[in-house]
């Protein structure tokens, strides 16, 4: 719980979380596999589970933008470390962070 306040402050403080934005989901689903075994099938199970629960898309009236809804998977390091050599570079062996932004008109 220590490390959860530390983090908390640290990131309201560097403005990059705002407590008064924070809201519930309508829902949550986890599909995984308890042998801890890494398969196409568990992400097709996933992407199942999200289609049975297509209103967590928040459909909009087009019937096709959405608000992101999708499932979460890992990607291997060895996929970022061979997109950053593509590009003429080197890995240097450390922390690989990757982000995603989003810009609206």
């Amino acid at each position: 719980m220590n490390l959860y306040k530390k983090n908390l402050k640290k990131l309201t403080e560097s403005e990059a979380y705002y407590p008064s934005l924070e809201h519930d989901a309508c829902g949550v689903g986890l599909v995984v596999s308890t042998e801890g075994k890494k398969s196409r099938e568990i992400v097709e199970f996933g992407i199942q589970a999200l289609k049975a629960v297509w209103h967590r898309g928040a459909v909009d009236a087009d019937g096709k933008t959405g608000d992101g809804a999708g499932i979460h998977i890992e990607i291997p390091t060895d996929f970022f470390k061979e997109r950053i050599e593509n590009y003429g570079r080197k890995h240097n062996e450390g922390t690989i962070c990757v982000g995603m932004i989003f810009f609206t008109p």
